[in-house]
C-alpha cells in the first residue's frame, strides 16, 4: 500500500503555567516526544493510550494545527513542518477532522445546511449553483434526511450531530480524516451505528483514517493497524490483530488485559497496572515506562530502550520479545 502519512520523530514541547516567573527557570511541558507512526492510503489507524498521553496533541500537530517543535510530519511525500504556505494549504484541502463533542463542534446559530454549504464555499469543492444539491448529497451520505438542512443543531440528537460533523469533513473530499475520540460522548447503541458509518464510507471513498480512543475495543472492530502510545511516545505499532492477540510491551498488553468484559468467566487481570503516568513536566530517565513495568530491569532507568521491528510490527523496549 501507498504511504500516505509519515511522522517521524516528532515533538511538541509547550510552556508551562508560571515558567520564567520571580527568576524561575521557564519550564517546559513534553506533550509529544519523538512520537514516529505511518498510515497508508484507505487504511484506518488506531492511536490508543491513556488519558494525557498526547494522542490528541500530536494529531492536531500532524495538522499543523499545534507548532512542532522537532520532527517531521510527511503528507504523500511532502514535509509539511518546513512551513511553507502551498504545502500547508494543500494540507488543509486534503485533511479534516472530526472531534468529540459533537455539539460543541458545531455552529448553534446556523443551520445545517449552512454549516455544510460553508466549507463548500470556502473550499470551492462545487460551482455555486450546485452547493444546494451537493449539502444534499453529503447529508445522505451520512445517513440524514435531506430536511436535516433546515433544522439546527440544538434540535439534533448528539449522534445526528456527530453525523453532520462527518459530512462536514467529507464536504472537503479529503484524503485523510483525523477523528478524535469521535465516539466517546455517544451513548454505546449510537456508537456503534457511528463506527458502522465510518466502515462503509471507508470503503466507499478509500479514506485514510487516524482513529484516537481509549476504546481498544472500538480500535478492534475499526482499525487496520493501532499505535500504542504513552507519554508523548509510540511504544508498540502494528497489526490489529497481532498486537491484540500477542502484545510485545508490556504496557500494550496491560491496556488489552484491562478492556471491560461481561463474560464472567473471564478471569480478572493477575497484575493490573498500578500507578498513574509520571509528570510530562518530569520525564523519567531511561524508558519513561520503567517506574509502572512489571518486567523493568535496572538497566531501564539508566537508557532509553532499543526498537525492535519484525515485518510490520514495532516496540520499543529492552525485551525482544515479551516475557509475559
Amino acid at each position: 500500500m501507498t504511504t500516505l502519512l509519515q511522522v517521524k520523530d516528532l515533538h511538541v514541547q509547550f510552556s508551562a503555567a508560571g515558567g520564567g516567573l520571580f527568576g524561575l527557570r521557564p519550564r517546559k511541558v513534553n506533550a509529544v516526544n519523538g512520537a514516529s507512526l505511518t498510515l497508508a492510503a484507505g487504511q484506518t489507524l488506531g492511536l490508543v493510550g491513556e488519558s494525557g498521553c498526547g494522542k490528541s496533541t500530536l494529531a492536531r500537530a500532524i495538522l499543523q494545527l499545534n507548532p512542532v517543535t522537532a520532527g517531521q510530519v510527511v503528507f504523500d511525500g511532502i514535509d509539511m513542518t518546513q512551513g511553507r504556505k502551498v504545502d500547508i494549504a494543500r494540507l488543509r484541502r486534503e485533511t479534516a477532522m472530526i472531534f468529540q463533542d459533537p455539539y460543541s463542534a458545531l455552529n448553534p446559530g446556523q443551520r445545517i445546511g449552512q454549516i455544510l454549504a460553508e466549507v463548500l464555499q470556502v473550499q470551492r469543492k462545487v460551482p455555486a449553483e450546485r452547493i444546494p444539491a451537493r449539502v444534499v448529497e453529503l447529508l445522505e451520505l451520512v445517513g440524514l434526511h435531506p430536511e436535516m438542512a433546515e433544522r439546527k443543531p440544538g434540535s439534533l440528537s448528539g449522534g445526528q450531530c456527530q453525523r453532520v460533523g462527518i459530512a462536514r469533513a467529507l464536504a472537503i473530499e479529503p484524503r485523510l480524516i483525523v477523528a478524535d475520540e469521535c465516539v466517546a460522548a455517544l451513548d454505546v447503541s449510537i456508537q456503534g451505528q457511528i463506527i458502522n458509518l465510518l466502515l462503509t464510507l471507508r470503503e466507499r471513498m478509500g479514506l485514510a483514517l487516524l482513529f484516537i480512543t481509549h476504546d481498544l475495543g472500538v480500535v478492534r472492530r475499526l482499525c487496520d493497524r493501532v499505535a500504542v502510545m504513552y507519554l508523548g511516545q509510540i511504544v508498540e505499532e502494528g497489526p490489529v490483530d497481532e498486537v491484540f492477540d500477542a502484545p510485545h510491551h508490556p504496557y500494550t498488553a496491560a491496556l488489552i488485559q484491562s478492556i471491560a468484559d461481561i463474560d464472567p468467566a473471564r478471569r480478572l487481570p493477575e497484575r493490573p497496572l498500578a500507578g498513574e503516568p509520571p509528570s510530562p513536566l518530569h520525564l523519567p530517565s531511561g524508558c519513561a515506562f520503567h517506574p509502572r513495568c512489571p518486567q523493568a530491569l535496572p538497566t531501564c532507568s539508566e537508557t532509553a530502550p532499543p526498537s525492535h521491528s519484525q515485518g510490520a510490527r514495532r516496540h520499543a523496549c529492552i525485551h525482544p520479545r515479551p516475557p509475559y
